[in-house]
């Protein structure tokens, strides 16, 4: 998509991103819902409860996290960005630190996919994922903030947003 100012600059947002973000909220929710069905299906009929790693307990965290952090996780970041670029009229600052989030992002939640059932956990509810997966995370946030900050630094809107603060 394309918008032009009143110099008749013409700038290209980088909607890819944003929709590679908005595929993978709907593949997850999806994902994510779908566990939440089978785990209430487990409270009603114990039989379900077919092998350790697909039992209730295992399942729940999975469930959680794929709906807090791939499902709503995604959307998030496909709002930013799409909004970001549109409120300072610019691209992102960096088209390589849109896709590195995106790719790291998805790997995290794979490695939670893989992990929470297999019993791999903190055990504290809403920070289950092992450290090695919070140090990704951290440094796939490191990235997104630098990509963010880095298009603020170089908008074309003088005037920040309020939307831009939160």
């Amino acid at each position: 998509m394309t918008i032009s100012s009143a110099v008749k600059q013409t700038i290209e947002f980088n909607d890819k991103i944003v929709r590679q973000f908005m595929w993978a909220s709907m593949i997850w929710g999806i994902v994510g819902m779908l566990v939440g069905v089978i785990i209430a299906a487990q409270l009603n009929f114990h039989e379900l409860n077919l092998a350790s790693w697909l039992s209730f307990g295992r399942l729940r965290p999975l469930h959680t996290n794929a709906v807090i952090f791939a499902f709503v996780g995604n959307m998030m970041f496909a709002g930013i960005y799409y909004s970001t670029q549109r409120l300072c009229k610019v691209r992102m600052g960096s088209d390589l630190l849109s896709s590195i989030h995106f790719w790291g992002w998805q790997m995290i939640i794979i490695s939670a996919a893989i992990t929470l059932p297999l019993g791999f956990t903190r055990g504290q509810e809403y920070a289950e994922l092992i450290w090695p997966i919070d140090i990704a995370v951290a440094l796939i946030w490191v990235v997104f903030a630098v990509n963010f900050f880095w298009t603020l630094a170089k908008r074309n809107e003088p005037s920040l947003y309020v939307a831009l603060w939160f």
